[in-house]
C-alpha cells in the first residue's frame, strides 16, 4: 500500500427526518444542502468542510439499523457557539464537554440520532507578554 493516498470525499447518510436533518446540518454545518430529484426518491447535496455530504431517504435503502455505527468528529471553530445551535436544529447534546489544554470536545445527536464529535482545537497565545 505504499504511495497510496486515502482521503474522504463524500459522506452519505441516510435519513429518517428529512426537513430536520437538512435543517440541522445546514444550520450548524454550514453543508448548504440542495435537493436532487431522483426517480420518487429526494436526495440532498452539499458539504462539510471540503468533503461532499450526501443524503439519501432511508426507506429507499431498506435498511434497519438500531443506532448508528460510525461516529464523525467535526472540527467546528467555536465549540460554544456551534453547540447553542444543536437544541434549537432538533439535535441533544449527549455528553459534557471535556476541555483540555489545547482543545476541547463534545458529543452531540442530530435529529435521527447519529452521533458527532464537535472539536475545538485551541490556538496557543504567541503574543509576546510585556512586563
Amino acid at each position: 500500500m505504499s504511495g497510496i493516498s486515502f482521503a474522504i470525499s463524500q459522506i452519505t447518510i441516510a435519513y429518517n427526518q428529512e426537513n430536520e436533518m437538512v435543517d440541522f446540518y445546514n444550520h450548524l454545518f454550514n453543508a448548504d444542502l440542495k435537493p436532487l430529484k431522483a426517480g420518487d426518491f429526494i436526495f440532498y447535496k452539499g458539504k462539510i468542510g471540503e468533503i461532499g455530504l450526501l443524503f439519501c431517504p432511508n426507506e429507499m435503502l431498506g435498511i434497519k439499523a438500531e443506532k448508528n455505527n460510525i461516529q464523525f468528529t467535526v472540527q467546528v471553530p467555536n465549540l460554544e457557539e456551534i453547540l447553542s445551535k444543536v437544541s434549537q436544529y432538533g439535535g441533544k447534546q449527549i455528553q459534557e464537554i471535556n476541555r483540555e489544554e489545547s482543545k476541547s470536545s463534545v458529543g452531540i445527536s442530530d435529529p435521527d440520532g447519529n452521533s458527532i464529535e464537535l472539536l475545538e482545537i485551541k490556538v496557543p497565545d504567541r503574543r509576546i507578554k510585556r512586563t
